[in-house]
């Protein structure tokens, strides 16, 4: 079962204090962005870069 998930960001956008969700890529481990939540929280996806060179290599294969 997959699960997709869509996030948009805005450069310059300030971080505010309580955004303690953070996304992360699994591949590459970069901060895609930040969530409000109530407590520390990490999701894990796959940013747009590391699916592009997932699929290329597939496609080579």
């Amino acid at each position: 079962m997959s699960h997709t998930i869509s996030v948009t960001m805005e450069a310059g956008v300030a971080v505010q204090p309580n955004e303690l969700g953070l996304i992360i890529c699994k591949s590459c481990n970069e901060v895609l962005a930040t969530l409000p939540t109530d407590g520390y929280k990490k999701f894990y996806v796959v940013c747009p870069g590391c699916a592009r060179k997932d699929n290329n290599k597939e496609a080579s294969e």
